[in-house]
């Protein structure tokens, strides 16, 4: 039985992308794509708070001046290094910490709310450190994912990672370590998995999903992630448009 834990979600968000310099703020139906990511997260009811953890480069004040305007109380912005996130995930949540920390990056504006609720109740109902959806090992559709781990795990990784690249990736110190941490990768329902690419990291990525947004989204509807990949399957010329990227 599912145990009330407390829980805060944070968006890693930045303007500097080499690849898609500012996608974080880029329009998908009149909204920001970060718009989109906070308000399906918001529709988790477990989640009790959101933090939009950007660096302190002068580049992602950008993001800092948008949450300001959002003003929304369950949503608070934090700036730290810009390089080291691991830092910045622990720098935003240790003094308040949560018993578990959801990660969501700024480039998946249609992370998938059911599985995330999913893997919530995994990780708290079997106490194990991590659960994890990445599209490799899971087969979910890649943009529809997303991760959850416990706190502690995290702060661990965070005292005792050294390589850039585990500083880097916050949660890589953990999955790299199966003999310290306990990380499932639960399998998603069916009708979430595909071969498509429905994240946001090249133009040609941008263009796919601004599509899907001018088709489905509705203000005050959560697009369905089955929906839409019903009608990208109908469509494989525009499903395909970002098919051989594979970054």
């Amino acid at each position: 039985m599912y145990q009330r834990q407390d829980i805060i979600a944070v968006v890693q968000a930045r303007m500097g992308s080499s690849r898609l310099p500012g996608k974080v703020l880029m329009p998908l139906k009149d909204r920001p794509a970060l718009w989109h990511i906070i308000q399906r997260i918001k529709s988790v009811e477990l989640i009790d708070q959101i933090v939009v953890a950007t660096s302190t480069e002068p580049d992602d004040d950008p993001i800092v001046d948008f949450l300001e305007w959002l003003d929304e109380p369950m949503v608070r912005p934090f700036r730290g290094p810009h390089k080291d996130v691991l830092s910045r995930f622990y720098l935003a949540l240790c003094d308040d910490p949560p018993d578990v920390v959801v990660r969501v990056t700024g480039d998946n504006p249609l992370v998938s709310v059911s599985h995330l609720e999913r893997m919530i109740k995994k990780l708290v109902d079997e106490d194990i450190d991590g659960v994890d959806a990445h599209f490799e090992k899971t087969g979910l559709t890649r943009g529809f994912g997303s991760e959850v781990y416990r706190y502690q795990a995290l702060v661990d990784a965070h005292l005792l990672a050294v390589d850039p690249e585990e500083r880097e990736h916050v949660s890589l110190f953990i999955k790299r370590r199966p003999h310290a941490f306990d990380v499932a990768y639960p399998e998603p329902d069916p009708e979430l998995c595909s071969d498509l690419r429905l994240t946001m990291d090249y133009r040609e990525d941008y263009e796919l999903l601004d599509a899907v947004y001018r088709a489905f989204y509705r203000s005050g509807e959560r697009l369905e992630c089955r929906r839409v990949l019903q009608w990208l399957r109908e469509r494989p010329d525009l499903g395909g448009a970002n098919a051989d990227i594979r970054v």
